[in-house]
Parts: C-alpha cells; sequence; structure tokens
C-alpha cells in the first residue's frame, strides 16, 4: 500500500484501552496506551477461522464461543492469534465489522510522543549563520514498519541553501518512531515535515 505524504501532525489519534488480556508467549496481551510504546507496536493480529476482520479481537467474541486457540506467524510474519469458531459466529462477527466505521490508518508516533518531537528539534537544529529573517523548508521522509526514518529529501526548499542542507541533516538524524499498524500487512508510510527557520535562533513546526 502506497501512501501519499501526509503532514506528521495528522497522524495523532485518540485510543481507548481495553482490559481484555491474552497470554502471548508468557506475557499478556493489553490494549495499546498512548504514548505509543515498543510493546504496543508488537501487539498481536486477531484472526478467526484464518481469517483476519477489521475490527475483531479477542474482545469481539464471548470467551464461550471460542473454540480453540493457536499462535503462531500469519503470512506476513505477524506474530498472531488464531481463534477457531463456529460458522454462525464467524458470519455475526463478519455482519458487525461492516455496520461499524474503522479507522484502518496506521498510528505514527515520535518516542514518548509526537509532542516530543518538536522538543527534539529545538535541542538538535543549528540554525545557519546566513540566515536573515526567516523561511520554511519541508522535508519529506519514509518512516519503515520498524520506525527507522529512511528516504529523507527536500519536497519545497526555501530561499536558504544553509536552510535546506540543515532540515535534510535534521530529518536523516531523527531516531526511530513507534509504528502500530491496524492491519496486517505492512507497508512504508512517507511524511512530510514542515520547519520553520526564524533568525537569530527559533524554530517553530506546524
Amino acid at each position: 500500500m502506497n501512501r501519499a505524504f501526509l503532514p506528521l501532525s495528522c497522524i495523532l489519534l485518540a485510543f481507548v484501552a481495553s482490559a481484555q488480556q491474552i497470554d502471548l508467549n508468557g506475557q499478556d496481551y493489553k490494549e495499546l496506551q498512548f504514548p505509543l510504546t515498543e510493546a504496543d507496536t508488537k501487539a498481536p493480529f486477531f484472526y478467526f477461522n484464518d481469517e483476519w476482520i477489521p475490527g475483531a479481537n479477542i474482545q469481539t467474541v464471548p470467551p464461550e464461543q471460542i473454540q480453540g486457540a493457536q499462535i503462531k506467524d500469519d503470512e506476513y510474519g505477524n506474530r498472531s492469534v488464531f481463534l477457531t469458531v463456529s460458522q454462525e459466529t464467524l458470519d455475526k462477527i463478519k455482519a458487525d465489522s461492516k455496520k461499524k466505521f474503522i479507522n484502518l490508518d496506521p498510528i505514527c508516533e515520535f518516542p514518548g510522543g509526537n509532542g516530543n518531537l518538536i522538543e527534539w528539534i529545538k535541542e538538535n537544529i543549528h540554525i545557519p549563520s546566513s540566515l536573515e529573517g526567516h523561511v520554511r523548508v519541508i522535508a519529506g521522509m519514509t518512516i519503515m514498519p520498524d520506525g527507522t526514518v529512511t528516504d529523507a529529501k527536500i519536497i519545497k526548499p526555501s530561499t536558504n541553501d544553509d536552510a535546506n542542507q540543515e532540515a535534510l541533516r535534521l530529518v536523516n538524524a531523527l531516531p526511530k518512531f513507534n509504528v502500530k499498524y491496524c492491519t496486517p500487512h505492512k507497508a512504508p508510510l512517507r511524511y512530510l515535515l514542515p520547519i520553520t527557520f526564524t533568525s537569530p535562533g527559533t524554530i517553530l513546526i506546524r
């Protein structure tokens, strides 16, 4: 799935955590909390009779309707929980899924929360000595499924070449992001990062 460039400010989502758990290789599985942690990014996917259904998980089915459970990797290499249910139960799960609006967009977050991205840039920015006034640079980047930032490029340069190069350096220096996929197929994500340089040393991110 190729995604168009999206502003990084648009990737914040609200989630409600729930309490039901399942043991996964000795570790309790819990719904993700925010800010996103590395453990959240490794939460398992749930399959019903070998079929992944959007929005369906262990809490979708009453425990007494689960006929069996197995933990193994799915075809994409995700650690997953395969549940066996009756055909009647499976049909109901599918019907309920179709009635709901389910946001399947990945959740991509700077370590500790996206608010920390601004602080990280403030701490690592080098304002070019050649800068007078303010300029805006729009950089692009690809975030891989493991959170690694790659393919940094300038999408819309400013009139100051030093600021353009500094924006590129910053993007290349970004730490790994935490990425939570809501579908089993995990594709790289592409985002825009607008950076405004203002002399003598202030930076604003919109």
